[in-house]
């Protein structure tokens, strides 16, 4: 038995319920049947056809067709399954349809083959999106071609072979059964087969019943193999954890088990489908960081944000860390007949052309594509960045799941030493604002026109022999000519790389120092604005010798916020009373973040610092941030943003061994404005002059250094 043999019965819906069984023929039997009649109706000419093409090795190109068609109708068939009765039915009908639309064009690409014709026709994959887009893509392709002469039903296939297998001995039929499982394993693989066995095929052939009720044998057939597979991935947090990647002493990691079951468990049966039917069309053996990939590709975004974020925290460790890489890395990728039906009806009134296929980048909610644009009556090369379609309906379910989650499990909390659930509460309106601002491109529009306003510069550098200038460069934003857009369209900034990928030391060095003082002297000390996610990969750096010039590309300001003065001062404040220990400093702090100036709530804040700080005499700055938070004493959720923005810039000077530059540019910054602040009286410092004479102006100036140095560990 030939392997050719063993992969034509994948060819369809129940691993080829037409045309299988005919390519498993005992050749005794074969011999047999050459001395007979060719039987005349026109379905079993065609079954032999196919048959005879396939037996006499056709090529590659043509396997893999076939093996396209196989992936097609097992992807009708996953979709089937957790359904009622009349919606298997359909989806079977649809797989029928599309069969038998597709079944022609294979035969009639081999007979162009045998006859040495070289034209063929295409037998599309179904991009994937989400599973009932894909067979939305596949029944468009079926309706786009012709009636076949002859309609073949499956079962009616079925039906034609099941005489043969009654009459076949047992000897032989354990061998076609080894046979065939040992093909399976290895087109499928091992982990994620959701093909019926041989017996399990030969049991649908010999059924008795009508034909809706064989249709639903060979539904539930796949579906007894998802449910096996299905708990494995509703369980994925538990999964992970027995890898290996998990340390379960974490009492954060093991909050983060919990919370992935729980989201996974409530996550729509669309979606276990979609992963299920990526899982077994990926290729046998998918690599454990694949599979990984595939799984959370397809959660929501809110879930995708709360993980990386997560991924970033110190403690969890270096696996876990490296496995919520993954989610930032890589977006699953909106296929291009979808991205051209998302610029086919906005009403902004741009004209949009020649889209490119592949994306420039593609994230958890947006995605960005290469195109072109009529402007000022001329073509213009832009970056086409847009919402991933249903992207918003994933934001509100992965918000409900999220806000289900903290009541549902209170005890647990408890149990893991937990005191304020308000936190997790505060945490769930942080992500959801933060969804409701992603999936509103306006403001995206308007951030990115701040940022162009405030991030252009050029800066003269020293320390390389190469570079005198650096420059920072926010693409141009283009705004539509009929309004409202859901389209976000920019100047198009090709070439450079990433950080990482700079290969000379002294270059990294000035572009992680100026990204770090630029950033930080804009958010705290001039207008405020801020970009909140300015990770590697949202900017890309071009080295252009000949001018002497360094030129880092800033992309992607939907996570951005805008620090008012009395932000800014509330951080100051903070940062000073928790390096000094003071308690009245810290108040007056957290009093101007609250913007109250109630003496009733001023005691109270003053009680419970003293109080905590006799209970941990020795907390560090950094650490009366986290207290601060936990209380629910930082309203603002500017500060949040800005939190995690000096985050993510700080993974710049030590992904390359420098611990000490982020503090020490933050210093410079700090000491310069403030020496700007004592020279210029019209300089808006964000330190009132009250709170510089209740700190003491000395004090301030001596401790400058230190305070800031402790604050950003």
């Amino acid at each position: 038995m030939n392997r050719n043999k063993i992969n034509f019965i994948l060819v369809t819906l129940i691993l080829s319920m037409l045309a299988s069984s005919c390519s498993y023929w005992p050749k005794t039997h074969i011999e047999n049947e050459q001395n007979r009649e060719i039987a005349a109706s026109e379905v079993d000419q065609i079954i032999e056809e196919l048959k005879s093409y396939y037996e006499s090795n056709i090529s590659l190109a043509r396997k893999q067709e076939i093996q396209t068609v196989q992936e097609n109708l097992l992807k009708y068939l996953i979709e089937a399954t957790s359904a009622d009765d009349a919606y298997k039915i359909k989806i079977y009908k649809e797989a029928s349809e599309y069969f038998n639309k597709i079944y022609p064009l294979i035969l009639s690409n081999m007979r162009n083959e045998k006859q040495g014709i070289n034209e063929f026709k295409e037998i599309k994959k179904a991009p994937l999106w989400t599973l009932k887009e894909e067979l939305r893509f596949l029944n468009k392709e079926a309706d786009s071609l012709p009636a076949p002469k002859v309609k073949i039903d499956l079962l009616q296939g079925l039906s034609l072979l099941s005489q043969f297998y009654k009459g076949v001995d047992k000897q032989t039929k354990e061998k076609l059964g080894a046979n065939y499982q040992a093909g399976v394993t290895k087109v499928m693989g091992e982990n994620f087969d959701l093909h019926p066995s041989f017996n399990e095929i030969e049991a649908l052939l010999e059924s008795d019943g009508t034909d809706e009720e064989k249709i639903l044998k060979a539904i539930s057939t796949i579906e007894k193999k998802i449910n096996k597979h299905e708990s494995r991935i509703r369980h994925i947090g538990s999964e992970i954890a027995k890898s290996g990647h998990v340390d379960m002493n974490n009492t954060q990691l093991r909050l983060v088990v919990t919370f992935m079951d729980y989201y996974f468990n409530k996550m729509p049966d669309d979606v276990i489908k979609t992963i299920m039917s990526e899982l077994v069309t990926g290729g046998a053996k998918l690599p454990e960081e694949e599979v990984m990939k595939i799984v959370f590709q397809n959660t929501g975004p809110g879930l995708g944000k709360v993980l990386q974020q997560i991924g970033k925290e110190k403690g969890v460790g270096d696996k876990f860390s490296k496995l919520m890489g993954i989610l930032e890395s890589s977006g699953k990728e909106v296929p291009i007949h979808l991205v051209r039906e998302v610029v086919e009806t906005d009403k902004g009134g741009f004209e949009v052309k020649d889209i490119i296929k592949k994306p420039l980048g593609t994230g958890t909610i947006a995605q960005v594509n290469r195109a072109k644009i009529w402007h000022d009556e001329k073509e213009v090369d832009v970056a086409l960045r847009f919402l991933k379609p249903g992207v918003g309906k994933r934001c509100k379910e992965d918000i409900a799941i999220l806000r289900q989650f903290v009541p549902e499990n209170e005890a647990l909390f408890a149990k893991e030493g937990v005191e304020d659930i308000k936190i997790m509460s505060t945490l769930i309106d942080s992500v959801e604002k933060f969804l409701d601002e992603e999936v509103n491109l306006s403001v995206a529009v308007a951030r990115q026109k701040k940022a162009f306003e405030v991030y252009n510069r050029s800066v003269k550098v020293s320390g390389s022999p190469k570079f005198k200038m650096l420059e920072m460069r926010v693409p141009e934003v283009y705004l539509p000519p009929e309004g409202k857009s859901n389209l976000h369209i920019q100047e198009f900034a090709g070439g450079g790389v990433k950080f990482a990928e700079l290969d000379d030391t002294a270059t990294k060095k000035i572009v992680a120092e100026e990204m770090v003082r630029m950033w930080f002297e804009e958010a705290l000390f001039k207008s405020g604005f801020l970009n909140a996610d300015l990770h590697q990969g949202n900017f890309r750096i071009v080295l252009i010798e000949e001018d002497n010039k360094i030129k880092v590309q800033l992309y992607d300001f939907g996570l951005s916020s805008t620090l008012t003065k009395e932000d800014q001062r509330a951080f100051l404040l903070v940062g000073a009373g928790a390096y000094m220990k003071s308690p009245n400093t810290l108040a007056d702090g957290l009093m101007v973040s609250m913007e109250s100036q109630d003496k009733t709530l001023r005691a109270k804040l003053l009680k419970d610092i003293e109080s905590e700080m006799k209970v941990s005499p020795n907390k560090r700055p950094e650490d009366w941030v986290v207290w601060c938070v936990q209380k629910n004493y930082f309203v603002s959720d500017n500060l949040g943003a800005f939190a995690r923005g000096s985050l993510l810039l700080k993974q710049l000077p030590e992904s390359m061994g420098e611990t000490e530059m982020f503090k020490d540019t933050i210093v410079k910054t700090a000491v310069k404005n403030l020496g700007h602040a004592v020279a210029d009286r019209d300089y808006e410092y964000p330190l009132k002059k009250i709170d510089m004479v209740k700190i003491g102006a000395r004090q301030i100036k001596n401790y400058c250094m230190d305070i800031f140095k402790s604050f950003f560990k």
